[in-house]
């Protein structure tokens, strides 16, 4: 469905009046403290995670604790920063030539004198006596940095006054990454480890203050409503699950904190809470992750803190709203409906462990759902009267929505390629809801600078020293995390062994869970496709790739999937991966992170990638770069000389749905699929052969197709495309790109 201009107007219309209502705010949060004066109800806290055995940690002891030493010293691998050292006065490297003064360093004194001048006048106080109970010797986190150019916001600037995008080579994406703190539920699972240790209990207590030291540290520094990390309700929600969990994992492990913390804490949850609540990313027609991180941030929040009338409507928002999204966001085949594999991934794992979170909850908290009192929200959308619906299985939620999510465990399994990694179709911005796990691979310093472009003078560890590097596109914990809540073996068997998602998730889940059974996946049919393919070289004016592959047919044991809602198809063997993009823009036809990648593949032949999409890498740093990643030009797709992709919209996350793409036929033999992203039609027929794929392309009229050629020295490139992405901000080095 495309959006019309009437609903843009009206959009519009109502941005105009949140900033006129917006006037009376930004003078009562300049007058007033934004702090939250006390915490909704009483403490302590409700705990829901429950601890797993040390012994699952050991077999990971060498990563966590290289990334908790890490964390320990304020250093964070974000973006493709590079692990650095993130404090006030830094300098940084920049990006690509674009690079901002450091500014001066910070003399935090125990009193908090150095905030003055920092923090906007009405918070200073309540500022200064939080950070009075941070431990003395603690140096700062510089929370408003963009670590990679420099570039620094303002404390005491008013949040809706906050603004990016408009210097290039400023990321507002990174101090937003390091404010999620995803590093605080990595650094509780060293606590585990080295409180197991006898020998190794000091390492547990600088552990357990870090996290205090850390979370104390960001409460003083950022004010509700001031300040780059108040910009956007999803960082503010994906900030709050994961403080949660980190607290639970500590707590779980026993770790006990001090009153005044934990009333700190508690109150600063509440003013997250509040201002999720007050500044929701909900559209009627056009809404996405960012309006579900919303919902799964305000649900963790009602879940943790004692029930009072505010946290009893959260629950039962966040708990209908859940399962409303799961119906409008995720198509039937569970595919999410933005184009794009790593949203789909990032989307997921909010519904996963949001869903999770839900069967855990204690019978008083479910009481919660019966008795609300909705008039306690006023917000769009509105909150239903009570009760929550309870299904005939004991939860809040159909059984239509346990067979969603199990799709969308096999959507994960289907774009996981041999290997582990995930085929990238549309943008990819490296997201993650919580860290409970991560794939990484440890290396050199010197290796990686070797390895990867973006850390050209990257100085910040020795040579020798150890790098610990994440694959962004490996999500197999989150496939191990679905098949444990769901209870599919097949999904728990593709992810593999080890994961720690899986056994978290076991503790989740109350043992009188039982998901609904789920039929297999359907598989295309038999078709003789060189029919169509020698029908478009009657016609003339057709290119021909070929990719051999010796050894045994190609064609034994495969399976095809196909997802139409999402407009991808896949065809995979113990020798053959081929991933094809034939479909929607996503977002009702916005396309805000689709590509102009219509027939592009993905290709993997006997162990080696062959053809993969180059990525994203940057969005507002640099616009130019966007423009190229997500153009034509930057996958191995039919092109037109002297012709355009049309759609492309007046913003970095427009695209009007024009190709019109259409999928003519997809199973054993191949694929055959057409589309006017160009004006006149264009055509590609790939068939599998026993000893090669074979990829014909064709244009209906006078136009000319591009010869698309293999870039020197570079095997997964193409002459004129940008360099592969496999992570945003991440550039391989041509020699590395395999």
């Amino acid at each position: 469905m495309m959006v019309s201009r009437r609903t843009y107007a009206g959009r519009a219309i109502g941005f105009a009046a949140r900033q006129a209502a917006g006037i009376g705010q930004r003078l009562r949060d300049r007058r007033r403290p934004t702090y939250l004066e006390c915490a909704f109800g009483n403490l302590p806290r409700l705990r829901c995670l429950q601890p797993i055995e040390t012994s699952l940690l050991k077999a990971h002891r060498d990563r966590i604790a290289g990334l908790a030493a890490n964390y320990l010293e304020h250093r964070f691998d974000l973006l493709g920063s590079g692990w650095t050292q993130v404090r006030h006065g830094m300098d940084c490297r920049g990006v690509e030539g674009l690079r901002r003064a450091g500014g001066s360093p910070a003399a935090a004194d125990p009193d908090g004198r150095w905030l003055k001048g920092r923090i906007n006048q009405s918070n200073l106080a309540h500022s200064q006596r939080i950070w009075r109970l941070i431990d003395p010797g603690y140096e700062p986190i510089d929370w408003q940095r963009d670590f990679k150019s420099g570039h620094r916001w303002a404390e005491n600037t008013w949040y809706l006054d906050i603004r990016y995008g408009h210097r290039p080579g400023v990321d507002i994406k990174v101090p937003w990454e390091l404010a999620r703190m995803q590093h605080l539920p990595q650094m509780a699972w060293w606590y585990a480890l080295a409180r197991a240790d006898a020998s190794d209990c000091g390492a547990a207590d600088r552990c357990a203050a870090e996290f205090r030291n850390q979370v104390l540290d960001f409460i003083a520094t950022n004010p509700p409503r001031f300040g780059v990390n108040w910009r956007s309700a999803m960082e503010a929600a994906i900030r709050a699950a994961n403080w949660i969990v980190a607290a639970e994992l500590f707590g779980a492990y026993g770790a006990v904190f001090d009153a005044q913390f934990e009333n700190i804490f508690s109150r600063s949850l509440c003013d997250h809470g509040l201002y999720i609540e007050a500044n929701l990313e909900w559209d009627a027609q056009v809404r996405g992750n960012h309006y579900l991180a919303n919902v799964a941030g305000l649900l963790f929040i009602a879940a943790v803190l004692p029930r009072a009338p505010k946290t009893d409507a959260w629950l039962a928002f966040a708990v209908r709203e859940l399962v409303r999204e799961a119906e409008f966001q995720f198509a039937p085949d569970g595919s999410h409906r933005e184009a794009s594999t790593g949203y789909h991934a990032l989307t997921a794992e909010m519904m996963t462990w949001a869903t999770a979170l839900v069967l855990a909850l204690p019978a008083e908290k479910m009481q919660a759902l019966c008795a609300y009192d909705h008039r306690q929200m006023d917000t769009a959308p509105a909150l239903a009267p009570a009760p929550v619906p309870i299904h005939s299985n004991g939860t809040p939620f159909p059984d239509w929505y346990f067979d969603r999510l199990q799709r969308m465990g096999e959507f994960v399994a289907h774009i996981t390629k041999p290997g582990g990694r995930m085929a990238q179709i549309g943008d990819h911005d490296s997201g993650r809801f919580i860290r409970f796990d991560a794939a990484y691979a440890r290396m050199t310093a010197a290796q990686a600078r070797s390895r990867y472009a973006n850390l050209d003078g990257y100085r910040e560890l020795p040579d020798g020293a150890a790098y610990w590097d994440q694959n962004h596109l490996d999500r197999r914990g989150l496939l191990a995390a679905i098949g444990a809540l769901t209870g599919r073996g097949d999904l728990l068997a593709a992810a593999g062994e080890g994961w720690l998602e899986a056994a978290i998730m076991r503790g989740l889940i109350p043992p009188r869970f039982k998901p609904p059974a789920r039929p297999a996946a359907a598989v295309g049919g038999e078709h003789r496709i060189a029919t169509l393919r020698d029908e478009l070289c009657a016609r003339g004016r057709t290119r021909t790739y070929e990719f051999q592959a010796a050894g045994g047919d190609l064609r034994e044991g495969l399976i095809c999937h196909s997802y139409p809602d999402f407009g991808l198809f896949i065809a995979r063997s113990q020798r053959l991966y081929l991933a094809i993009r034939c479909g929607r823009f996503g977002l009702t036809g916005n396309g805000g992170h689709a590509h102009h990648d219509q027939l592009s593949i993905e290709l993997w032949l006997d162990g080696r990638d062959l053809i993969l999409d180059p990525g994203t890498y940057v969005y507002t740093a640099l616009s130019r770069r966007r423009e190229e990643y997500r153009g034509p030009l930057a996958h191995f797709a039919p092109q037109v000389e002297g012709r355009d992709a049309q759609g492309s919209g007046p913003g970095l996350f427009q695209m009007r749905d024009r190709a019109a793409a259409r999928c003519l036929y997809f199973g054993a033999d191949g694929f055959a699929g057409c589309h006017r992203g160009f004006g006149p039609m264009v055509f590609r027929v790939i068939e599998i052969l026993p000893g090669a794929i074979r990829i014909t392309d064709a244009i209906e009229g006078q136009g000319r197709l591009r010869q698309l050629t293999p870039a020197p020295g570079w095997r997964c490139g193409w002459r004129e495309s940008p360099r592969y992405s496999p992570a945003y901000g991440v550039v391989m080095r041509d020699e590395d790109c395999h």
